[in-house]
């Protein structure tokens, strides 16, 4: 599945009052601001916009930062303010902010940017189109170039791992899904599939932690359940892979495949009626299924077992 993801960002502002009185201004009432705008690297922002807004009488008073990021204002009364830096493409800041009687007020103020979206990327639509199509080369093509330019976003990678699985590149779409969760740790889609493939590549290890990542941040997703549930079945845990059948089905009860391997183990732990069970809750749930006949056959075999 194919997911957009973008973390957010928050802007930061540092201010450094110092009040005092001026000779020039020792009998005066307005206060004097003065500092720096600029980005979380440090470069000045010119044009940013900084108003401040008096709380009591709604007044206000708007200047911009100079062209190298300088702020230089004089003449601002002495009140409580809210104080709002803004600049397209920057997230802007509001805080309560005081000038004090003819006080000279040092505002530096850090800027950070506000994320892409990333899911309005032209190469990410057309990745996503791709993939849609079943054209998972050319998907990968154009996730490449997402990631190229994005290289902290977790959902480029992640979809770029997907397409690369689809076409048949396995270990180029794991490197992508380790980056993605590597980036974002608390995406749960990337873990499912991940763990898929370390159990393809029969790394059972890798593959449960996968799972049980998974289960740590959804612990009510009964699919996690049921894939624990399979690797501990192919490991020889009959009793650990049925509880954890039995948990994803008390998750969701209409989870046919669950039932089905429930039915599997109960018959290789000799509890025929209760596998009889399984495999006929199988059956109500999915009659037309492939596996359909041999259920049927192996509930009539299991009957003449329990008499």
């Amino acid at each position: 599945m194919i997911v957009p993801g973008r973390p957010r960002a928050r802007s930061v502002l540092i201010l450094a009052l110092t009040a005092f009185l001026l000779p020039a201004l020792a009998e005066g009432q307005e206060g004097i601001i003065k500092g720096l705008v600029a980005d979380g690297a440090g470069n000045p922002l010119k044009e940013a916009r900084i108003t401040l807004t008096d709380l009591t009488s709604g007044n206000r008073f708007s200047f911009k930062s100079g062209k190298e990021g300088k702020i230089f204002k004089v003449g601002i009364p002495p009140a409580n303010y809210t104080l709002t830096v803004e600049l397209e493409g920057y997230q802007p800041y509001k805080q309560q902010f005081t000038v004090s009687f003819g006080g000279q007020h040092v505002l530096n103020v850090i800027l950070e940017k506000i994320p892409p979206k990333i899911d309005e990327d032209k190469d990410f639509v057309e990745g996503t189109a791709f993939f849609k199509e079943g054209k998972y080369a050319e998907a990968m093509a154009s996730f490449e170039q997402v990631t190229a330019r994005y290289p902290d976003s977790a959902a480029a990678h992640y979809n770029l791992g997907i397409s690369a699985i689809r076409d048949g590149r396995k270990d180029r779409g794991i490197a992508s899904l380790e980056t993605a969760v590597r980036l974002m740790p608390d995406m749960i889609e990337p873990y499912f599939v991940l763990g898929e493939e370390y159990f393809a590549l029969e790394e059972k290890d890798k593959s449960q932690a996968a799972f049980d990542r998974a289960i740590e941040l959804d612990p009510s997703n009964p699919r996690a359940h049921y894939n624990i549930g399979i690797i501990f079945y192919k490991s020889g845990r009959l009793d650990a892979a049925l509880a954890s059948f039995r948990r994803s089905l008390e998750l969701d009860p209409g989870f046919s495949s669950a039932h089905y391997q429930a039915g599997l183990i109960n018959v290789g732990k000799g509890q025929f009626a209760e596998a009889v069970s399984c495999f006929e809750k199988f059956l109500e749930i999915e009659p037309n299924a492939p596996e359909a006949p041999r259920v049927k056959a192996m509930i009539e075999e299991l009957k003449k077992q329990i008499k």
